[in-house]
């Protein structure tokens, strides 16, 4: 004798054997959740920066005000989950690994939601987690979908001279594959001591010597840490290239050896959303990490 289950029955055993994490979200396009709640969709969203992984949305969002520092959050792609990051508090001292939020999001305004990811190379030179799911294709392909992907910036290090007396030139190419121009902080335009004061600048790791080496310039702090002015900016036009150099005075003497080199590129961070578009191109927000493995003879 066949049993037959009601529809509604049959219904709660089949929900009952499926995690919740596996349902999908409703919707097309990029969206975030926490828990449950939809906190981003499409619809919300302005533009996604491919360079920084930075939401920019069309109106604030006040989900970034709550106390999130331990929940997570979960990224979809037309309803598929591809991801899930953490809130992680700035007062912590540990790094979280994958991707993740920075709370509360203080250091850019209330109209971006910067996704971070935290990795670290082991000892066998692996890099764990060995993938950043932020790129992942399916967020891509949705993106695009919406008209919302754009490229950002991208810098590289072309080339580092060293010469005596701690005189150290670092040549970088700045490069601006999106369809937005760009204005970006230029360190002839602002000076080397507050460009400074936006970046860490040049430095290089001797693992051998298990020592960092360090250039030496004095800081400018500008009026506030979120004041900034327009006669800093220079631009950089939609598909096109440029090379800036940074000349090091005063940089620790290098033995010879090999290095790992690092330095960040830094933009603004706190701009208005009025301020963000101006008569030529929007402000570039955000910063890139280089790193480069170099041999000092």
């Amino acid at each position: 004798m066949k049993t037959i289950l009601p529809l509604s029955l049959a219904f709660i055993f089949l929900f009952a054997g499926c995690n919740q994490d596996d349902l999908p979200i409703s919707g097309e396009g990029l969206s975030v959740t926490i828990g449950e709640r939809v906190v981003i969709t499409a619809g919300d969203i302005d533009y996604y920066d491919l360079s920084t992984h930075f939401i920019y949305l069309k109106s604030p969002n006040s989900f970034l005000n709550e106390k999130l520092y331990r929940d997570s959050f979960q990224v979809y792609a037309d309803g598929e989950k591809i991801y899930t990051g953490v809130f992680h508090s700035w007062v912590m001292s540990s790094i979280p690994l994958g991707p993740a939020i920075y709370t509360p999001v203080i250091f850019y305004p209330d109209y971006v939601v910067p996704i971070a990811f935290g990795s670290y190379t082991d000892i066998d030179g692996e890099k764990i987690p060995p993938t950043d799911p932020r790129s992942d294709a399916r967020i891509l392909s949705a993106l695009k979908s919406h008209n919302q992907l754009h490229e950002g910036l991208q810098c590289e290090i072309r080339s580092v001279q060293f010469n005596p007396g701690g005189k150290v030139s670092l040549e970088l190419e700045l490069i601006n594959n999106d369809s937005f121009n760009y204005y970006y902080l230029d360190p002839q335009k602002m000076g080397l001591g507050l460009f400074h004061y936006f970046t860490n600048g040049l430095s290089l790791w001797n693992p051998t010597l298990k020592k960092s080496f360090e250039n030496h310039v004095e800081h400018l702090q500008s009026q506030s840490y979120d004041s900034w002015e327009m006669n800093w900016l220079s631009l950089i036009n939609s598909h096109e290239k440029k090379t800036i150099w940074i000349h090091y005075t005063n940089f620790d003497q290098l033995p010879a050896g090999q290095y790992k080199l690092f330095f960040r590129f830094p933009g603004l961070s706190k701009v208005g959303k009025s301020e963000l578009v101006q008569r030529n191109g929007r402000i570039w927000l955000g910063e890139l990490d280089l790193s480069q493995d170099i041999q000092i003879k």
